[in-house]
Protein backbone atom coordinates (compact mmCIF):
# COMPACT_ATOMS: atom_id res chain seq x y z
CA UNK A 1 0.00 0.00 0.00
CA UNK A 2 2.32 2.43 0.74
CA UNK A 3 4.66 2.09 -2.01
CA UNK A 4 1.86 3.01 -4.31
CA UNK A 5 0.44 5.69 -2.47
CA UNK A 6 3.27 7.41 -1.20
CA UNK A 7 4.64 9.10 -4.48
CA UNK A 8 1.41 10.15 -5.94
CA UNK A 9 -0.16 11.81 -2.21
CA UNK A 10 3.15 13.36 -2.14
CA UNK A 11 2.84 14.66 -5.39
CA UNK A 12 -0.92 15.72 -5.00
CA UNK A 13 0.04 17.56 -1.56
CA UNK A 14 2.62 20.27 -3.59
CA UNK A 15 0.29 20.44 -6.44
CA UNK A 16 -2.68 21.39 -3.97
CA UNK A 17 -0.28 24.02 -1.89
CA UNK A 18 0.86 25.38 -5.29
CA UNK A 19 4.48 24.98 -5.16
CA UNK A 20 7.38 23.69 -7.78
CA UNK A 21 9.68 21.14 -6.33
CA UNK A 22 12.06 23.78 -6.84
CA UNK A 23 10.85 25.85 -4.09
CA UNK A 24 9.71 22.65 -1.73
CA UNK A 25 13.54 21.69 -1.85
CA UNK A 26 14.25 25.83 -0.65
CA UNK A 27 12.21 25.60 1.41
CA UNK A 28 12.87 22.31 2.91
CA UNK A 29 16.22 21.83 2.51
CA UNK A 30 15.51 18.24 0.79
CA UNK A 31 17.37 17.87 -2.74
CA UNK A 32 15.31 18.71 -5.76
CA UNK A 33 16.28 15.60 -7.32
CA UNK A 34 15.19 13.54 -4.19
CA UNK A 35 11.95 15.44 -3.93
CA UNK A 36 11.20 14.00 -7.79
CA UNK A 37 12.59 10.90 -6.93
CA UNK A 38 10.25 10.53 -3.92
CA UNK A 39 7.40 11.93 -6.55
CA UNK A 40 8.13 8.94 -9.02
CA UNK A 41 8.85 5.88 -6.43
CA UNK A 42 12.22 5.54 -7.69
CA UNK A 43 13.35 6.61 -3.59
CA UNK A 44 11.85 6.25 -0.47
CA UNK A 45 12.28 9.12 2.15
CA UNK A 46 13.35 8.31 5.35
CA UNK A 47 11.18 8.93 8.85
CA UNK A 48 12.87 12.60 9.67
CA UNK A 49 12.67 13.23 6.09
CA UNK A 50 8.75 11.98 5.88
CA UNK A 51 8.22 14.36 9.05
CA UNK A 52 9.26 17.31 7.40
CA UNK A 53 7.50 17.20 4.35
CA UNK A 54 4.29 16.24 6.30
CA UNK A 55 4.97 19.10 8.13
CA UNK A 56 5.80 21.56 5.28
CA UNK A 57 2.72 20.48 3.60
CA UNK A 58 0.49 20.54 7.01
CA UNK A 59 -0.82 16.80 6.08
CA UNK A 60 -0.97 14.08 8.72
CA UNK A 61 1.73 11.27 8.01
CA UNK A 62 -1.62 8.85 8.33
CA UNK A 63 -2.76 10.08 5.01
CA UNK A 64 0.55 10.64 3.42
CA UNK A 65 1.66 7.20 3.75
CA UNK A 66 -1.65 5.46 2.65
CA UNK A 67 -2.68 4.47 6.30
CA UNK A 68 -5.71 4.90 8.10
CA UNK A 69 -5.93 8.74 8.81
CA UNK A 70 -7.58 12.20 7.99
CA UNK A 71 -5.34 14.34 5.20
CA UNK A 72 -5.11 16.76 8.01
CA UNK A 73 -3.14 17.06 10.94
Amino acid sequence: MYRETFPARLKKARYDTGFTQREVSKETGISQPSIAQYETGTREPDIETLGILADFYEISLDWLIGTKGSRKQ
